[in-house]
């Protein structure tokens, strides 16, 4: 009988992010991991943080790697019941947190974004999409590919963003706040 719960996470500041000083993962993520371990699994319960990103976490899960995904992902009815990159179906808990989708960047390619123009003076826009995200998804039917620069996560967004490969980060709302103060 294992007493080690694994939780597949991916770095997102304030949810499962390592500590500047100590290294260790904190968040409420991190939280969460362990509050389930310890319903799960009793008094003596264990827990592993699993990286994962939001390209990977559903082959991941279907593999074996972790035992619980606790990351903010969107439930929708084809990951319910057939989710492309693993061809299988998951079970969602109820929702703990929820956002929405936003723009944030340099501001006239942000109000480019929030009009769904890439034409005229909106014609270099750059949004930097995570791949294997709703938001990507989203932003494919909404925009062309070539004004699409997929990331891996939303560090290397925001690293895009400083370094000007792209002008707008898509993201949760909840995410804005970092946009502004690290950007």
């Amino acid at each position: 009988e294992r007493k080690v719960l694994r939780c597949g996470i991916y770095d997102r500041r304030g949810f499962s992010f390592p500590n500047d000083e100590t290294n260790e993962r904190e968040g409420f993520e991190v939280d969460l991991c362990k509050a389930v371990a310890a319903a799960a699994l009793g008094r003596s319960y264990s827990y592993e943080l699993v990286p994962t990103t939001g390209a990977n976490r559903f082959v991941k899960h279907a593999n074996g790697e972790f035992d619980v995904l606790i990351s903010g992902t969107t439930h929708t009815f084809d990951r319910d019941v057939h989710e492309s990159s693993s061809g299988m179906g998951f079970s969602f808990s109820t929702p703990y947190l929820y956002g929405g989708m936003t723009f944030n960047g340099v501001p006239e390619f942000v109000n480019c974004a929030d009009e769904l123009s890439a034409v005229g003076d909106c014609a270099g826009i750059l949004i930097c999409s995570i791949l294997g995200t709703t938001w990507y998804d989203t932003t494919k039917e909404l925009f062309p590919a070539s004004n699409i620069v997929l990331t891996k996560d939303q560090g290397e967004s925001i690293q895009n963003l400083i370094d000007g490969k792209c002008n707008v980060i898509q993201g949760e709302q909840y995410e804005a706040p970092e946009v502004v103060v690290r950007g």
